[in-house]
């Protein structure tokens, strides 16, 4: 008898403590802080809801150590343009935007095993990529920088040959360095902080990566300030589009749905305008 009251209220508590997982996820959301003029967007009445995992959400992964698309406010949240640019997209379909904080080399089998609805995370598009999901219309061109020390610049992609650079693991910035010949060493790293980390100690003599991303973190940090610039560039033809599963079709005509009236209304140039990024025209 009293082995049978003691295993009630074990399962008594293993049920209190397995409900809250099953049942939290959403309710556990929250939006990140975004101006007013975002914040304020209303849902369009020419664009249907879509479906997504979680009912009221857009769960975006992203890889938040990439500055200015998306990276932390030091206070616990998230910051950005990505940030600012889906906020105001989940709004437009009648959602709310959940960042959800993923490594990059993980980021496209995270979306293929639903752990979100799309990467907001500056993916360029990619015929490789285009195997696996599909891409919203571009929202921003690519353009890669070579970024070097100001007193030994590398102003051409030919003058990578015989050195060592630093890039982001498949990213664009290192499948464009594969392609040019006589390169010493292409050093990759799993976040691009860590790769300007090892250009200022010395292990790397530049850093190949997304044109604005490296023009504002040489910007907003002195000692980079003072050392680096964007000595050079690689123009690809692969400009950044959220990534979503090939299955979400109605999530994809919502997205480029809502991309195309923040366009007309002035919206997107305004958050472009915000974080110095130039626009798709």
């Amino acid at each position: 008898m009293k082995k049978n009251h003691v295993l009630l209220i074990v399962l008594v508590l293993l049920a209190a403590t397995v409900i809250p997982l099953v049942a939290g996820c959403g309710s556990d959301f929250k939006e990140e802080k975004v101006d007013d003029f975002i914040a304020s967007i209303e849902k369009s009445d020419a664009i249907d809801t879509p479906d997504t995992i979680e009912g009221g959400w857009i769960q975006g992964g992203s890889d938040t150590a990439f500055p200015p698309m998306e990276f932390s406010d030091g206070a616990g949240g998230y910051i950005g343009f990505d940030v600012d640019l889906c906020t105001a997209l989940a709004h437009k379909v009648g959602l709310k935007l959940q960042v959800v904080s993923t490594a990059w080399d993980g980021i496209i089998p995270g979306l293929l095993g639903d752990r979100y609805d799309i990467i907001m995370s500056a993916m360029s598009i990619t015929e490789e990529r285009l195997q696996q999901v599909n891409f919203t219309d571009a929202y921003l061109p690519g353009i890669l920088a070579i970024t070097a020390p100001i007193d030994a610049p590398i102003t051409s992609p030919d003058q990578l040959a015989g050195k060592i650079v630093g890039v982001q693991v498949d990213t664009t910035g290192q499948f464009a360095v594969e392609e040019i010949a006589g390169v010493k060493e292409i050093k990759k790293y799993p976040d691009i902080l860590t790769a300007f980390q090892d250009l200022a100690a010395g292990r790397v003599e530049c850093v190949v990566n997304d044109e604005p991303v490296n023009a504002y973190i040489v910007e907003t940090n002195a000692d980079y300030k003072a050392k680096f610039a964007n000595t050079g560039g690689i123009v690809t033809p692969n400009d950044y589009g959220y990534a979503i599963k090939k299955e979400s079709t109605d999530l994809l005509a919502a997205m480029n749905a809502a991309l195309a009236e923040l366009i007309d209304e002035g919206i997107y140039q305004k958050i472009c305008d915000k974080w110095g990024l130039t626009g798709v025209q």
